[in-house]
């Protein structure tokens, strides 16, 4: 019985050639589609769960309430936690700070500007917590002497080619200290899994330290991860430590409060860490799968849609195997194995497309994919089980729709009316849902495209064309003189130092004050220190009042610049009094906030005079709202970056007389530069893959919709060839019958239309809500996207009709 339904099926493939080259590339693509977003949904799912302990391990973030319902979070926490909550709560199991770098290392001195690795800066109580794979030295203690690094097989075999490293000593091309840090390398581990937040190359294990948590507040701040005895309940935790916390600084209880988030979670839910490199978010995820899941359902209902419309051809067909015995369970039998073996020949073409395009994705992604199809066999068997049971049940409908009729009536080629109405209908829901879907996926790509126009185009506050940034260095008391010899250059206007990191989207420090207008609030404040002529190296644009002036003595503040960083750490701690009266700019946001109208007037709460307010500055990216910030100076400051301002068509010049004089300067040092546009444009990387994700998936959707109409109109001009012919013997025009032909889809095109967008504009109104600066959804995007989808639907109708329209009557007419 299978080996005559398989023969069947295999000529009514070949004889309808059109329509099955529809169905199969329909499949393939929506196949394909779906298989590699289910890979990427997977991968992004299974981050931090191959940890033996994930089940134990967290990182500790820490909330600062600033006012009723106003909370800042971060993912720092005080380092000197750890040891009080290992000693004082049975939980805690153990902890370490986890802090991924950047290293410039040198395995040999043929690299001598090092080569770049991505590091774990670890405690050595780490080796407990995550399982990495040894294979070869030691990965239970810290060898005393010097800083020990654990390197992974691939960069083992880069560059040692089969010599064994145990033992050997590699350096680092230094941007701190001006001598190299010698790293001895006490062990090989496997590669870490690229599904992880805390991707590495190389292990840097520090020296076991014990630092206390201080009465007074005042702390370093890292990311501290803790390992959790089994079976603890987090919760409960959780709020024993914050009471233990409020009593023992004598704050407000619920003023600072800690959480635990798992670590399995911090990939997909750390919005609120800027920081964090490697992560993404769970709202791109489920837009993600929805649109694989929306591709794979509308190759499916083209599949439908087709089979239904050529139900007349095969009515005939059902009503002599009726009438030579066959049951209607073996009819619908063979209608099932036509779908199977449609669906079996589009997951072969699928599969082959899948595997072809895997190295594509990754490096779109800019990682590897660890739970692919192929190397998981769970995953390959469930995916052709999920195959199989969709093309059964795909099948089903027009199995079940060809084999119900009277023998009479299939002889006859009469449906019915009833029958007919309701395929008909059938047939066009499912066209209004397919282009339904296809519509909300072109508004979200409109857009996403006006959001990043608006971030392209947004004024930031300062200028970032030819604007250079060197990297965050130690200067080592020679950074004003290697800005005075840059200075000399004639390609550059002007050069600064200062402690703001615009690559890390942060300030320099900050500190939380009693908010001026708003009793009972506190606020953040944000500070950028710099020397004199950072606002007129990076283009901040004066208000009112004026800009730092080397012609005024009071535009220095040295004790500034050396507490930056400690500042940057007591951000959740009381305002340190400064002594003085230290001269500030301040943005046009703060500004009104506090309600300052004139210059040379006190920032309440702080020692800070506002000498100047400045247009608003967006030194973080516009997915943050812009905190109160002020500029103040800093002289001599060592450890810091520099903004140098290029004159235009100087640029390769300029870097090339950069590196002469930092190599005069500092023969051994990194040079770190970036281009401050592409630093910016780096802020909305995220965004921009969307867009192109998008661009993508919107153009497939409209590709297996188009193929879908296109099949149905070649379909209703055969159905209606002696109709047409009579009309065009009765005198009607090509047009009047290319528009007899449209006017259906296009009416079901604008029926999706409507369907369309109220789904888009809920949908992207929640993606929008991640930028604090947006685009407000507008009326023109809605009619762009009908336009196109009507432009698209017509000429993929026209293509067809106009054949049908130009086609000789005679011939039409001539046959019964």
């Amino acid at each position: 019985m299978l080996k005559n339904h398989l023969k069947t099926a295999f000529r009514t493939l070949q004889k309808n050639a059109v329509f099955s080259f529809i169905n199969i590339t329909g499949l393939t693509v929506g196949l394909c589609a779906c298989m590699l977003v289910s890979t990427v949904v997977l991968d992004d799912l299974s981050y931090d769960k191959f940890w033996k302990r994930s089940d134990d391990l967290y990182r500790v973030s820490v909330s600062n309430k600033m006012g009723d319902g106003i909370y800042t979070e971060e993912a720092y926490s005080p380092v000197g936690l750890g040891t009080e909550l290992k000693e004082r709560f049975p939980e805690v199991e153990t902890f370490s700070t986890v802090t991924p770098s950047v290293l410039q290392l040198k395995p040999t001195e043929k690299e001598t500007d090092g080569i770049k690795t991505q590091v774990l800066l670890l405690d050595s109580a780490a080796t407990k917590m995550f399982d990495f794979k040894r294979i070869s030295g030691q990965t239970d203690h810290y060898v005393p002497g010097q800083q020990n690094i654990w390197i992974t097989e691939s960069f083992s075999k880069r560059f040692f080619n089969g010599v064994n490293p145990i033992g050997k000593v590699i350096t680092d091309v230094p941007s701190w200290k001006e001598d190299a840090t010698p790293f001895l390398i006490t062990a090989v581990i496997q590669d870490v899994p690229q599904n992880t937040h805390l991707r590495a190359d190389a292990i840097v294990l520090k020296a076991p330290r014990i630092e206390r948590l201080k009465k007074e507040g005042v702390a370093a701040y890292a990311p501290v991860y803790y390992l959790l005895r089994p079976g603890s309940n987090v919760k409960s935790f959780e709020s024993k430590l914050n009471d233990w916390y409020a009593r023992f600084l004598d704050i407000e209880k619920g003023k600072i409060t800690f959480s635990f988030q798992p670590i399995r979670d911090i990939y997909l839910h750390s919005e609120f860490n800027a920081r964090q490199e490697v992560q993404s978010n769970i709202r791109s995820l489920y837009i993600f799968g929805g649109i694989g899941v929306f591709i794979l359902v509308i190759a499916c209902i083209n599949f439908i849609n087709l089979s239904t419309a050529r139900a007349m051809q095969r009515l005939k067909e059902s009503g002599i195997r009726k009438i030579l015995g066959a049951e209607r369970k073996q009819l619908i039998g063979q209608f099932l194995t036509e779908s199977l073996l449609f669906f079996f020949l589009s997951t072969a073409f699928a599969l082959l497309l899948y595997f072809v395009s895997l190295p594509t994705l990754e490096v779109f992604l800019e990682h590897g994919l660890t739970e692919t199809i192929f190397e998981k066999w769970p995953i390959f068997i469930l995916t052709l089980l999920i195959i199989l049971v969709l093309s059964l049940f795909t099948g089903f409908y027009p199995a079940i729709f060809l084999s119900r009729f009277n023998p009479s009536d299939s002889l006859k080629g009469h449906l019915g009316s009833s029958s007919m109405i309701s395929s008909t209908i059938f047939r066009k829901t499912l066209v209004v849902i397919q282009f339904s879907i296809a519509i909300v996926t072109l508004l979200a790509l409109i857009v996403v495209r006006s959001q990043l126009h608006y971030i392209n185009q947004k004024d930031l506050g300062f200028r970032k064309d030819n604007l250079l940034y060197i990297n965050m260095v130690s200067w080592q008391g020679k950074g004003e003189a290697i800005k005075t010899r840059l200075n000399q250059l004639p390609g550059v206007l002007n050069a600064s130092i200062t402690t703001w990191q615009p690559e890390n989207g942060t300030s320099s420090g900050g500190m939380t004050i009693d908010h001026p207008r708003r009793k009972g609030e506190q606020v953040q404040m944000n500070i950028i220190f710099g020397d004199v002529d950072l606002a007129q190296t990076i283009g901040l644009v004066l208000k009112k009042g004026r800009l730092f002036n080397k012609a005024y003595g009071t535009d220095t503040h040295s004790s500034a610049a050396k507490d930056s960083t400690s500042k940057k750490n007591n951000l959740f701690n009381i305002n340190e009094e400064m002594e003085g009266s230290s001269p500030a700019l301040i943005t046009a946001a703060t500004a009104r906030d506090f309600g300052i109208e004139k210059v040379n007037m006190t920032i309440s709460g702080s020692s800070y005079s506002a000498v100047g307010i400045v247009k608003d500055f967006y030194y973080e990216s516009l997915h943050h709202q812009l905190m109160p910030t002020i500029i103040t100076m800093g002289e001599e400051i060592d450890f810091g970056s520099m903004f140098v301002r290029i004159v235009p068509g100087t640029e390769q010049q300029v870097l090339t007389d950069l590196h002469k004089i930092w190599k005069s300067f500092y023969p051994d040092k990194l040079l770190a530069t970036s281009w401050m546009e592409d630093i910016v444009q780096l802020q909305y990387k995220k965004e921009e893959k969307q867009q192109t994700l998008f661009t993508i998936f919107s153009g497939l959707m409209f590709f297996i919709s188009s193929l879908g109409v296109f099949g149905l109109v070649l379909h209703a001009a055969e159905q209606r060839v002696k109709e047409i012919g009579i009309r065009k013997v009765l005198g009607a025009s090509v047009r009047s019958i290319v528009a007899l032909l449209s006017k259906d889809f296009v009416k079901l095109v604008l029926l999706a239309i409507l369907l369309a967008i109220p789904v888009a504009w809920w949908g992207m109104s929640k993606w929008l809500e991640a930028f604090a600066y947006r685009v407000d959804i507008q009326w023109w995007m809605f009619v762009t996207a009908g336009g196109i989808a009507i432009f698209i639907a017509l000429t993929t109708v026209s293509f067809h009709a106009i054949k049908a329209a130009l086609a000789n009557p005679v011939d039409s007419l001539r046959n019964e």
